[in-house]
C-alpha cells in the first residue's frame, strides 16, 4: 500500500505526522494531533489535501501534488468538497456535520 508521511507544525513543540495510504479506491489520513487521534476533524491532513504546505516541516511538499492525485474518486475527495463547501459559508449545523462525514471518511 502507497504511504507518504508528512511532519506539520502545530500548537505542540514537536510536529505532529499526517499519513496518507492510498489502498484501490480508497484514501486513508491519520495524524498525531488530539483532534487526529481522536478520529475528529483535523486541519493538519484538510491544509494538505487542499495543497498546502505553509506548515509542512519535513521537506517532503512535492509530494502533496501526489496526494491530490490519491484523492481522486474517493469518498475522501467528495466529503472534502463539501467540506470547503460548508467553510465557505455554510451554517453551523451544515460546518459540523461536514467535519464529521469528512472525518469518518478519512479513517475507514
Amino acid at each position: 500500500m502507497p504511504e507518504i508521511n508528512f511532519m506539520v507544525k502545530g500548537s505542540a513543540a514537536d510536529p505532529y505526522e499526517v499519513t496518507f495510504l492510498k489502498s484501490d479506491d480508497n484514501l486513508l489520513v491519520f495524524c498525531t494531533c488530539p483532534a487526529g487521534e481522536n478520529r475528529r476533524h483535523c486541519k493538519h491532513r484538510v491544509a494538505i489535501m487542499n495543497g498546502s504546505s505553509q506548515n509542512v516541516v519535513s521537506g517532503n511538499s512535492d509530494d502533496i501534488a501526489t496526494v491530490q492525485t490519491w484523492l481522486t474518486g474517493t469518498d475522501v475527495e467528495t466529503a472534502l468538497r463539501e467540506f470547503n463547501s460548508a467553510a465557505g459559508g455554510g451554517d453551523a449545523k451544515t460546518l459540523t456535520a461536514a467535519k464529521s462525514k469528512l472525518a469518518r471518511a478519512m479513517n475507514d
